[in-house]
């Protein structure tokens, strides 16, 4: 073999090495996007779920109110990590969805809160998931709230934040004036104390977020 060809061999294996760097080099790189993009959804999803785990037990939309019955019902504060169960659809025109929207009908129209994904700082590309155990005064059933979350868990959501939270429920049967989203504060006292009539029960909620793929 002449030193020429042996010249045109070395440059051909150096061109073939080269090529495969690259091809490993952009490998990598695309293996380190996916991985950044990864991370990054992970950590938003984490934020927003974390925020609105918070906003479901304290925020003023979606807690119970301590109320004063001797001063006409005034609002003493929300009372965190209390949560009004929803009575059923005959109250507000028969369908979920004319409740939902009871949020928008006043303070004086209202039996309950709704949980609508604005009141917990989630976007339209976002869901969520909701499920009570506990939260009656028998320990066998489950309270129900009326959610803008969904009723199943995602089946292949990807980066699903989840977190597990103890709250009471406040189901008074609405008769005449009463609400479940109200309590008088002389009931509070009682549920604190262990004495005395109280309509709040513990229950334990799953709440999941995720981002819509």
């Amino acid at each position: 073999m002449k030193k020429g060809q042996l010249i045109s061999m070395d440059f051909l294996m150096s061109i073939v090495l080269v090529v495969l760097s690259i091809g490993l080099i952009m490998q990598l790189s695309e293996v380190e996007n996916y991985n950044f993009k990864d991370k990054t959804l992970r950590d938003e999803t984490h934020i927003r779920g974390k925020t609105a785990s918070t906003l479901l037990v304290n925020s003023p939309e979606t807690t119970c109110e301590l109320v004063d019955i001797r001063d006409e019902n005034q609002i003493i504060s929300p009372i965190s990590n209390c949560l009004t169960e929803f009575p059923g659809t005959t109250i507000c025109g028969g369908t979920e969805e004319a409740c939902l929207g009871w949020d928008e009908y006043g303070k004086d129209n209202r039996a309950f809160k709704p949980i609508r994904k604005k009141f917990l700082g989630l976007p339209d590309n976002y869901s969520c998931y909701i499920k009570v155990v506990g939260g009656k005064a028998n320990p066998d059933l489950n309270a129900t709230l009326l959610t803008e979350c969904e009723s199943s868990p995602p089946a292949l959501a990807k980066n699903v934040y989840a977190i597990k939270l103890d709250v009471m429920i406040h189901n008074e049967r609405i008769s005449g004036s009463e609400r479940t989203l109200t309590v008088d504060k002389n009931e509070f006292e009682h549920c604190i104390s262990g004495e005395g009539l109280c309509s709040m029960y513990p229950a334990t909620i799953t709440f999941m977020v995720w981002k819509n793929e």
